[in-house]
């Protein structure tokens, strides 16, 4: 009788194996890196929407106060706490790569939003005017070159603070149907 395995991965080293690997790959075969992400969404029921990511389901909604049920995070909280978790990504796996031991990551992520812009009140924007974060790292590493690089990673190569810092091309179209 076979026993099957699996495997967690939580130790470093093959998590630095597993990125490294993903490296290596990409280096030999470039367009490896061309990645396709997608999501689904379809509206329920007032602001409820039930929402398909690969074989993940999930909803968003507005809270009570904003006309929704409260049911799940409105969208641009979600933006927020994907922000936050990339950061945590990112910083893991650079620190894995440059050996920093971390103890913990911790992202807190505040988004200031005009509600004028998004209910056509003014012509103000409708999205974030400012996002502010803070990144509390725990480590025993002292190196500070190692310690400034992993900074200036998480910045630099964190992919939801790109989109958000920078503009990104969107195409596409609404479509009306009969029913």
């Amino acid at each position: 009788m076979s026993t099957v395995k699996t495997t967690t991965i939580t130790n470093n080293e093959q998590l630095k194996e597993n990125i490294l690997n993903l490296i290596q790959g990409i280096q030999n075969e470039p367009d490896n890196a061309n990645a396709v992400f997608r999501a689904k969404s379809r509206l329920e029921n007032g602001f409820l929407s039930d929402v398909k990511i690969r074989d993940f389901k999930f909803v968003s909604d507005e809270p009570e106060d904003l006309g929704g049920t409260d049911k799940g995070p409105n969208p641009v909280e979600y933006v927020l706490g994907a922000f936050a978790a990339c950061q945590e990504i990112v910083i893991k796996a650079y620190a894995t790569v440059l050996d920093i031991d971390l103890k913990s990551v911790e992202v807190k992520v505040e988004g200031n939003l005009d509600l004028h812009g998004f209910l056509n009140l003014t012509e103000e924007r409708a999205g974030f005017k400012s996002v502010n974060y803070k990144t509390t790292i725990e480590t025993n590493d002292e190196d500070p070159e190692k310690l400034k690089l992993l900074e200036q990673l998480s910045v630099d190569r964190c992919p939801v603070l790109d989109i958000i810092k920078n503009p990104v091309e969107i195409n596409g179209n609404v479509e009306f149907k009969k029913y």
